[in-house]
């Protein structure tokens, strides 16, 4: 399959007066044209650094050591901002966690949008009312003409979520990075969010990076699903085989915590994500596994081939799979 985004041994360090923290250590991972790769974690895994990172949006203290970040065969964090301008917003888009965050008050949600066209195309953004109509209208905005009009306070949360939508698909990007789309809305919204997302992929081809700390939402939209684990990969893998049959130790905690069966008592993953300032020795999980034995807690496992899976744990080195 066509690559759209290719990363490489990316590390990410923050260099703050307390340490060096790691928050994303050699991660490799490939996004496919036209899929949804789900990334799943907990808070503090390296999730939204490694967004930013795609996006070509880290800023200091974030300093990026070492790795690659090669969107249709360019990388990204050997750009200049000017370059990385004119690849945001048209090639690559995000889509935030918190619209209210991002949209500024004093403004209309139809200029905010018609911007997005004002950037790349130049001209006048009254030029573009027309085309912000038409994408709200994709988007399942109600009443989109009279909407574009609208100040974000006179929306409601799910609704400004769907105007951060429709800046992102403005310019129809090969690459659409959803960071926690749906984290700050209620579930029946979260629903229509992810069904929208999915229908937006089919409509226009975009592959789509969907972040969350919720696995069970994953499950649902995404094709792959990457776990990550304090800064590292965990595994990768189609997202009906991860919900099977899971590989690595923290994939399986995690369904089991999702509670799929009422009779059975909802297990909880003992202790807590470690510190990436001074995290474990060898695998960063071994303090909270339960099937860890000598060479977890001395050496780092590399990424093996699992059939069509990737897993970093050791109980599939050796004769049990081939490294990645």
């Amino acid at each position: 399959m066509e690559k759209v985004l290719e990363v490489k041994n990316l590390r990410i360090y923050y260099e703050l007066p307390q340490g060096i923290v790691r928050a994303v250590d050699g991660v490799d991972f490939e996004v496919h044209k036209g899929e949804i790769l789900g990334i799943a974690g907990e808070s503090g895994s390296g999730k939204s650094t490694l967004a930013l990172a795609v996006a070509g949006l880290l800023r200091p203290p974030a300093k990026v050591v070492s790795g690659e970040v090669l969107f249709m065969g360019t990388n990204i964090l050997s750009l200049t901002e000017e370059e990385l301008r004119s690849i945001r917003g048209k090639k690559i888009s995000m889509i935030f966690q918190d619209p209210s965050t991002y949209l500024n008050p004093v403004y209309t949600t139809g200029f905010q949008v018609a911007e997005v066209y004002e950037a790349h195309r130049g001209g006048s953004w009254r030029r573009y009312v027309g085309d912000v109509v038409k994408l709200f209208r994709m988007v399942k905005i109600a009443d989109p003409e009279r909407r574009v009009n609208a100040y974000p306070h006179q929306m409601s949360g799910g609704m400004k979520q769907r105007v951060l939508i429709s800046m992102a698909i403005a310019e129809k990007p090969e690459l659409i990075i959803a960071d926690e789309p749906t984290s700050a809305l209620d579930v029946t919204i979260q629903a229509e969010i992810v069904e929208l997302l999915n229908e937006i992929r089919k409509e226009t081809g975009s592959s789509i990076i969907f972040i969350t700390h919720d696995l069970a939402l994953l499950l649902e939209i995404a094709d792959r699903i990457m776990i990550m684990y304090a800064g590292k990969i965990a595994e990768i893998g189609r997202a009906e085989e991860i919900a099977k049959d899971p590989l690595h130790p923290y994939t399986k905690a995690l369904l089991s915590s999702l509670q799929y069966e009422r009779k059975k008592r909802l297990q909880a993953i003992p202790g807590s994500i470690p510190s990436l300032i001074s995290p474990p020795p060898g695998c960063r999980f071994h303090p909270r596994c339960p099937l860890a034995f000598d060479i977890c807690s001395k050496k780092d496992p590399q990424l093996y081939r699992v059939g069509g899976r990737v897993v970093s744990c050791f109980l599939y080195g050796g004769d049990h799979g081939g490294s990645a």
